[in-house]
């Protein structure tokens, strides 16, 4: 899988008849989110011990329903790729139950936010582990 730029602007009001107007999360957004994740996952797993998320299988069509557990699922795959690298935090996401309330922009912000601060991270300490090819100022390796 390949890593997708989160989307961290993520907006929404509602006017004055209670119609709400802003972004919509969607299969794009979905498939966007689980599949940076997996991508945190496996990144994370070459810096420190291996550990595993829970997988929520292929990608999501527009004519796909998304789940109160599944999104809980995707907050839990946040936390253990956080949790099994740089521990940092990242607020409590709420739970969502069956019928209950939706992801709202400022969780869709916070959720991605936190996605992209741990690819930023991790990325920059991947980065910096490359090791340098030549030896400074020494000859045929002597000290």
């Amino acid at each position: 899988m390949a890593w997708q730029t989160p989307k961290t602007d993520w907006h929404g009001a509602t006017d004055s008849a209670g119609d709400y107007t802003g972004d919509r999360f969607n299969a794009a957004d979905f498939n966007r989110i689980k599949n940076n994740l997996d991508y945190l996952r496996d990144l994370a797993s070459r810096l420190y011990d291996e550990f595993t998320i829970v997988s929520l299988g292929e990608d999501r069509t527009p004519a796909d329903y998304f789940y109160a557990d599944e999104i809980n699922q995707l907050e839990e795959n946040l936390k253990t790729v956080n949790n099994g690298s740089l521990n940092m935090d990242y607020g409590n996401p709420p739970i969502y139950v069956d019928n209950g309330n939706v992801m709202d922009f400022y969780e869709l912000n916070r959720l991605e936010g936190a996605i992209l601060d741990l690819y930023d991270r991790l990325t920059n300490e991947f980065e910096g582990r490359r090791m340098f090819t030549w030896n400074f100022g020494m000859k045929g390796g002597e000290l």
